[in-house]
């Protein structure tokens, strides 16, 4: 018998050192069209510059691809990593000019497109670094949280695969539900990281028909999201460590330095150090917007469930257990990290100042450990009181 289905055009703007990236949501995109397509009445329509425009003339290149590609998608993937890419009249690349567009119909009407900006986090090879492009991304990555975008730092494909499998099944589920709003933490408004607690709720009401289990899916999401994010800090943290007692070696190795050229060496390796501290909080600073978001969003959609359940289930507390084990799983998850977070922070801030360099990026990591550890102590004290209020 005939049947309708909901198509959501996707459209993905990234500079060319993401080629990969690119390929692989091509195939998720396959992937996911084959399940819901049935299930949920939902489409995805993939645009890419490369398959979705045609030869033509414009002022400039990107001015035929915004005219062919136009306004009317319903969901923005941006994605970078080591290069903005090539300045067009009107940004400092096309991807940008792409990203502004799509925000600037957000600020208008924030149920007309989803916004999912991702950064790769991936050592580039020193014959492959462009340093003015770098910081250029790293600009643009640190502004985003000034204005209220929240994104996603991914290591690797797999990792990327699974963050935007995970994205995209969220929008296609609301919109099959006929509710088209953000899915949880990737498109915010800017009050959402001002550390305000704000009513996610009432960015669109989205959820007033949400059940008992639909809070309960909402809030594994957003656990899984913190989880990501504490061991993607934890990882980074152990690597750090590891780069410190390196470095440390390698000055120790340099002898004495009385000697000019052992001078200018040990001062060598010192910078070396400081870059490596500030690449650290680079990291620290992009997951910690995700850390906030996602505990927000997981305690209320707790809260919510809890609103409910007295209606469904007067008899069977198992799902009010299992809650209670999750809770507790990521109390002992987040202690541990709050231990190794507030270790790594006195090693860090009992290095001695022996270049500008060093002393900027140790002050720096220090800032930004101690907005982790302030992030994480609160996660553990809401998850203690939900669970002390649990029937």
């Amino acid at each position: 018998m005939p049947r309708s289905e909901t198509v959501l055009q996707v459209f993905v703007a990234s500079p060319g050192d993401v080629a990969d990236e690119r390929e692989v949501l091509e195939s998720v995109v396959a992937e996911l069209n084959r399940t819901w397509s049935k299930s949920l009445g939902v489409r995805l329509e993939l645009l890419r510059w490369e398959t979705s425009t045609r030869p033509g003339i414009g002022s400039e290149p990107q001015d035929v691809i915004n005219s062919q590609i136009g306004d009317e998608y319903d969901v923005f993937i941006g994605i970078l990593w080591g290069r903005i890419g090539t300045p067009t009249s009107k940004a400092d690349s096309g991807t940008l000019e792409e990203f502004e567009r799509a925000r600037a119909r957000w600020k208008v009407d924030p149920s007309s497109v989803e916004i999912m900006v991702y950064f790769k986090d991936k050592a580039i090879k020193p014959s492959e670094i462009d340093g003015d492009q770098n910081n250029r991304v790293q600009h643009f990555k640190r502004s985003l949280g000034n204005e209220g975008v929240l994104h996603r730092t991914f290591e690797g494909i797999e990792n990327f695969e699974s963050l935007v499998r995970t994205h995209l099944s969220a929008v296609a589920q609301k919109w099959s539900k006929g509710q088209p709003s953000s899915p949880p933490g990737l498109a915010s408004p800017p009050a959402a990281l001002s550390g305000i607690d704000v009513d996610i709720s009432a960015d669109a009401g989205s959820d007033d028909d949400f059940g008992f289990l639909d809070h309960l899916d909402r809030f594994g999401m957003s656990m899984e999201q913190m989880s990501a994010g504490l061991h993607a800090i934890s990882d980074a943290t152990v690597s750090m460590g590891e780069q410190m007692n390196r470095r440390t070696a390698e000055i120790q190795e340099i002898g004495e330095i009385n000697d000019p050229q052992r001078m200018k060496d040990a001062r060598r390796a010192v910078k070396a150090s400081a870059e490596d501290m500030n690449r650290y909080a680079d990291i620290l600073d992009g997951q910690l917007p995700l850390l906030t978001s996602s505990r927000k969003e997981a305690f209320e959609a707790i809260s919510k469930a809890l609103s409910l359940y007295e209606d469904f289930y007067n008899e069977d507390n198992s799902q009010i257990d299992e809650l209670r084990q999750s809770l507790r799983s990521m109390v002992d998850a987040a202690s541990g990290s709050l231990v190794s977070m507030q270790g790594f922070r006195a090693t860090v801030g009992g290095l001695p100042r022996l270049i500008s360099d060093l002393n900027r990026a140790k002050r720096r990591v220090v800032k930004s450990l101690d907005e982790v550890v302030a992030e994480i102590k609160a996660t553990i004290n809401t998850a203690d009181s939900i669970v002390a209020s649990l029937p």
